[in-house]
């Protein structure tokens, strides 16, 4: 059996071990047999909130996962890769993935289905295109101390250009030892979306007792300003004053993450998260945000096929 690793801030890619940790099965969280595809599907209720000026909070009701891990290539839901380099501690990967910060501007998309944050379908429709909206003065954020109504005749979210879903590739290292995990992913932008660079990195620990497994997490993400500007940004043509666009510089964004799940009967298990992230302040300070952190919480029960 092969053993994942964890999910690295806000949804990004798991790494995958290559030694097991004693007793792991399909069952337990990042568990699945090497050379065996595996599905399942998780039912229940939770939320991720959306840090948006009016954004809508993405529900989440069904949790799908399909894996496949074989000797070199691995498939895990929306990250795929090949393993360069594999030993009792150490894993070097070639990983594709796909960025994150497009859920927020889109009503239907994967966000919806991950408790991370959603991999590359959906709906690429911004999710306040429909309403008319123009933003409130007492909610932006004024990088220029401009007048209220400056902003309000500038700043329309409906003129602003559509964030799209990037392709990202990079190389990965894993680092495994007893039941600490660590990771870190060095990804470029290869779709030309916004041609930036994300660093992810994190570490977790695992407890397994019996049927009931507890993992912790922290880490962070590195955002390029090619990446911060393309997805928070306000660029000079969409507003009416050049005072009113923002530019942004490369950010960290730290995060924390507890998952709890219970072997129940047959192919069914308890899963419950709770995700936490830090915003970074390049990320904060837009005009676009009135919110600097985004929670995400999920309870429910997972089916494995």
């Amino acid at each position: 059996m092969a053993a994942l690793g964890f999910v690295v801030v806000s949804g990004f890619s798991p790494v995958q071990a290559a030694t097991p940790p004693p007793g792991c099965d399909s069952a337990q969280a990042g568990c699945v047999a090497v050379g065996e595809w595996d599905i399942s599907i998780g039912v229940g209720v939770g939320l991720r909130s959306n840090p948006l000026i009016d954004g809508s909070d993405l529900p989440l009701f069904i949790l799908p996962e399909i894996r496949y891990y074989g000797e070199r290539f691995f498939f895990d839901t929306y990250t795929g890769g090949f393993t360069f380099f594999d030993s009792e501690y150490h894993q070097l990967n070639l990983v594709g993935t796909i960025g994150f910060d497009q859920i927020y501007f889109s009503s239907r998309n994967i966000g919806n289905f991950v408790i991370e944050s959603g991999p590359i379908s959906g709906s690429s429709s911004n999710a306040l295109e429909d309403l008319d909206y123009r933003l409130d003065t007492d909610d932006v954020n004024n990088p220029e101390n401009l007048t209220a109504s400056e902003i309000e005749a500038a700043i329309d979210i409906d003129d602003l250009h559509k964030r799209s879903t990037a392709g990202l590739v990079g190389f990965e290292y894993g680092y495994f030892k007893n039941s600490w995990d660590a990771s870190i992913q060095l990804l470029q932008d290869v779709s030309s979306v916004h041609d930036g660079q994300e660093i992810r990195a994190a570490v977790s620990r695992n407890f397994i007792v019996v049927n009931e497994a507890l993992e912790f997490s922290a880490g962070f993400s590195w955002q390029s300003d090619q990446l911060l500007q393309y997805y928070y940004g306000v660029e000079e043509h969409e507003v009416d004053s050049p005072e009113l666009a923002y530019h942004m510089d490369a950010g960290y964004s730290p995060f924390v993450k507890v998952d709890w799940r219970r072997r129940l009967w047959g192919n069914w298990s308890w899963q419950a998260t709770i995700h936490h992230r830090w915003l970074s302040s390049e990320i904060t300070r837009s005009p676009l945000l009135d919110e600097s952190t985004v929670l995400t919480a999920y309870i429910g029960g997972v089916y494995h096929f």
